[in-house]
């Protein structure tokens, strides 16, 4: 600008690879809210991110300056399936619409969907990320031995763009593999079309999540 003429501002270089873009899905009622304040208050959470972005079904202020983008979902699942979990991969499919046509991933080298009560420390994961490459069609983190579990999942910017252009090829698939709808959680869901459907390459990254789900250590909860 012709103000700034003969002045200079200082240029941050960030290492290659390691830009997040992280969001979360929050519901309107409950608990969700007052942890996301909590979280923004100290910079913390998908808030220490390079772009962060909070979803929900209803424009809500969490903070100063961080308002809701509105998804088109009541976020109401049933519980079902093999493990009894909440069968959630309409209301996921709707956040990743938004997400897709917001085009915000393309502009970072990872998005990171983190859950409003999930412990995240974005400075931990750049540092597993310098150990893993782009691919073709991308390549996310399978956080669990027993496959990819939601309160954390990585995709890198190919791995977005495969999924943002064939998760409706997944939908059909399982529909017609299930016979209806696939009882499953979002997560499994999204590994089972990005792995057996997509072919986005699959990283088993042990230090990625902990939780009760998941096998975790003696005295996990403590830490």
């Amino acid at each position: 600008m012709p103000s700034q003429v003969g002045r200079s501002i200082p240029v941050i270089n960030k290492p290659t690879g390691q830009s997040l873009f992280c969001f979360s899905l929050m519901l309107p009622q409950g608990y969700e809210k007052a942890l996301l304040q909590f979280q923004y208050d100290r910079g913390q959470s998908i808030f220490g991110c390079d772009e962060y972005a909070v979803y929900s079904n209803q424009e809500i202020q969490v903070a100063d300056g961080v308002v809701t983008k509105i998804v088109d979902s009541n976020l109401q699942c049933k519980i079902g399936g093999e493990f009894g979990t909440c069968l959630n991969t309409p209301v996921f499919l709707a956040v990743w619409e938004r997400i897709l046509a917001d085009d915000r991933p393309r502009l970072h080298d990872w998005t990171v969907k983190v859950d409003p009560d999930a412990v995240f420390f974005p400075a931990r994961l750049r540092a597993v990320l310098v150990r893993y490459k782009e691919t073709p069609r991308g390549i996310y983190l399978n956080n669990c031995r027993f496959g990819l579990h939601g309160p954390l999942e990585v995709f890198s910017r190919n791995a977005v763009d495969t999924w943002g252009n064939g998760r409706e090829i997944c939908v059909v698939h399982f529909n017609k593999t299930c016979s209806g709808p696939c009882k499953w959680g979002e997560d499994m869901f999204i590994d089972q079309c990005l792995l057996k459907v997509l072919n986005v390459s699959r990283a088993f990254e042990p230090n990625l999540l902990v939780e009760d789900h998941c096998a975790p250590p003696d005295g996990w909860q403590d830490c």
